[in-house]
């Protein structure tokens, strides 16, 4: 940082890899200095932020708000992607969102996690060394510690990302009355390749229904419980990457399953029923039902234990 006349002024943009640079929208702004800073590449990441000098560097936008519930990890994959190719041939890039704090510092954060193998904590003390004033906000910061628990891998058929579309589809129901997305679970039944140690069985017909990893777990008693992808729970206990029922509540809480009607249609309620034998199974409602140990939860997919048998295999 700078003083002129008695004012401190930040930097709009800092060096925090070898030709990696985080910045605000002045930095973009800022032809000079990103000539004298050899800047080949801009990547922005803010909401309709059109470029500034499109004949003079290679851009590639991301257009996002600075809020928690938005879902900025579905694009770490591609932003590394980009950064990667443009450090590996000599490039050098700016990242920059309008402060320069929170939009631009979680992708780069998200960055140097994968390259370098690190955890939040170490990654953003690395930036926050380059570039003080960095501060991604509350659900940037979920999502990154998020992506460390993925193994910096970003896809629906890890249990973890998939129960964070959940939570966000239901943020999402809750705001908007609609559904955005569904990250549906894996039909056990077409995609046989699945590690299996429990399976859910149709008692009429025994077609599976569901796995472990599909499987709410939540403790008997009264209260509401959501979808949660956070490492840990509200007791502050480590939240296991397999999901055990209790086993005195009468229904089952799944994700929702490819093979539910109106899942992938965006239906907010609807009976769940065996896709072979057609026996009602229960019902899911994006609001939320009770359990019979006294838990709301939401979403709820409900599968009535009566209506099915648990096989564990070895």
């Amino acid at each position: 940082m700078a003083e002129s006349q008695g004012f401190v002024i930040q930097n709009t943009m800092d060096e925090i890899i070898d030709g990696l640079y985080v910045g605000s929208s002045m930095a973009e702004t800022d032809k000079e200095k990103l000539k004298s800073c050899s800047i080949t590449h801009i990547l922005t990441v803010a909401s309709h932020y059109p470029p500034t000098h499109p004949e003079d560097f290679i851009y590639k936008s991301i257009s996002i708000d600075d809020l928690p519930e938005e879902n900025i990890i579905q694009y770490f994959p591609e932003c590394n992607a980009f950064i990667s190719d443009v450090l590996s041939v000599g490039g050098r890039i700016l990242i920059h969102c309008m402060a320069g704090q929170s939009r631009s510092a979680a992708v780069t954060v998200a960055f140097i996690m994968q390259r370098d193998k690190l955890s939040l904590e170490d990654a953003l003390q690395m930036v926050k060394e380059k570039r003080p004033q960095i501060y991604p906000n509350s659900g940037f910061l979920d999502q990154l510690e998020l992506y460390y628990d993925l193994g910096y891998q970003v896809s629906a058929n890890k249990p973890l990302y998939r129960r964070f579309l959940i939570s966000h589809s239901a943020e999402h129901f809750k705001e908007y009355g609609s559904i955005e997305q569904v990250a549906a679970g894996a039909d056990p039944s077409v995609h046989k390749g699945l590690p299996v140690q429990r399976l859910v069985r149709c008692k009429k017909c025994r077609r599976a229904l569901v796995t472990e990893t599909n499987i709410l777990d939540h403790q008997a008693g009264a209260g509401q419980i959501a979808f949660s992808y956070k490492k840990r729970n509200s007791n502050g206990m480590d939240t296991p990457h397999a999901f055990p029922q209790n086993r005195a509540c009468s229904s089952l809480f799944v994700e929702p399953m490819e093979w539910m009607d109106g899942v992938n249609e965006g239906l907010l309620e609807n009976k769940i029923i065996c896709p072979k034998c057609l026996a009602k199974l229960g019902a899911y409602n994006w609001a939320g039902a009770q359990c019979s140990c006294g838990k709301w939860i939401t979403p709820s997919f409900q599968i009535h234990r009566n209506r099915v048998d648990e096989v564990r295999q070895r």
